[in-house]
């Protein structure tokens, strides 16, 4: 027989009559979280405020650099040489270049689904935009600005630059911009046409050549 105080005082703790008979095996403990196994396995000298406070900062620490690392990982420098980007860029400016602003973005096996069509790039580079770039003309990095993209019809007239027709506003351009031969050009895929700023001091797409985007090495971020 059950004493009917030992029945009362487990009826008070929030067991019901049926739950509770003596002899059965007692319920399993919830599991513990996996912040409370963590916080068990810790030394003696971090389970307190200070040692908290410590831990905290070593992993404040590690996120800072990892992001860091990322950060200046994604950055590399390049010297200007030559006047075909005055009054933007002097001879002798150094340039930070984000290598990440084009980055090319692998999405495995998902890339080949016909369904799906996703570009693998953050960005793609876009009128205006100074980059540097491997020259697909001769063995060397040059900085150029950005003019007209994938598809569009460039047309130099009259010391004006026109993209599909329609005037471009430069207000960085710097002289006349003129050309030799054929004055018109349609860019081909995944390729650009780049001008310099100084358009009567500089080698540049009016040669009849284009920047193919794996070419490009980045996008300028900071001039000192």
């Amino acid at each position: 027989m059950v004493d009917k105080d030992e029945k009362r005082v487990v009826l008070e703790r929030g067991l019901t009559d049926h739950e509770w008979q003596p002899g059965t095996n007692v319920p399993p403990l919830p599991p513990v979280p996996w912040y409370r196994r963590v916080r068990n396995r810790l030394p003696e000298w971090a389970d307190n405020e200070w040692g908290r406070q410590l831990w905290i900062g070593v992993i404040v620490l590690l996120v800072a650099g990892l992001g860091l690392g990322v950060l200046f990982g994604s950055l590399r420098g390049f010297k200007a040489e030559g006047m075909s980007m005055e009054p933007t860029l002097h001879s002798g400016d150094n340039v930070i270049v984000n290598r990440l602003a084009y980055a090319h973005i692998d999405f495995g096996l998902i890339s080949w689904l016909p369904v799906i069509d996703i570009d693998s790039r953050w960005a793609r580079p876009g009128r205006g935009d100074v980059i540097v770039f491997r020259s697909p003309v001769e063995d060397r990095e040059l900085v150029k600005r950005v003019i007209g993209v994938p598809g569009e019809t460039v047309t130099i007239a009259a010391n004006r630059v026109f993209v599909n027709g329609a005037p471009l506003v430069e207000p960085y351009a710097n002289g006349e911009t003129t050309c030799l031969d054929s004055c018109q050009w349609t860019v081909p895929d995944d390729s650009y046409f780049v001008l310099g700023d100084n358009r009567q001091n500089s080698l540049d797409s009016r040669g009849g050549w284009f920047v193919p985007i794996d070419n490009i090495a980045g996008k300028k971020l900071i001039t000192y």
